[in-house]
């Protein structure tokens, strides 16, 4: 039975130790984000990425136009059997 007690309130302070750690933590994270924010203005604005037109989009080629064509054919090749 001592045993038990005894795992019982080793348990009990672990538990209560990490809740006390996590309590602390969060507590700290907000402060943190709080003085952050009020001095967030002597930080630069990060630059947002450019894009560009000719790499953002592949130009249209005529291959698109021979491989639409191929499988129309396909297709009615399959349908007339």
């Amino acid at each position: 039975m001592e045993v038990f007690v005894n795992s019982l309130v080793i348990t009990i302070l672990g538990i209560g130790f990490v809740f006390i750690f996590l309590l602390i933590q969060v507590a700290l994270t907000n402060a943190v984000a709080k003085f952050a924010a009020k001095y967030s203005y002597l930080l630069p604005e990060p630059e947002k990425p450019t894009r560009k037109g000719s790499a953002a989009k592949p130009k249209n080629t005529g291959d698109e136009a021979e491989i639409v064509a191929v499988i129309t054919a396909a297709v009615q090749a399959h349908n007339t059997r």
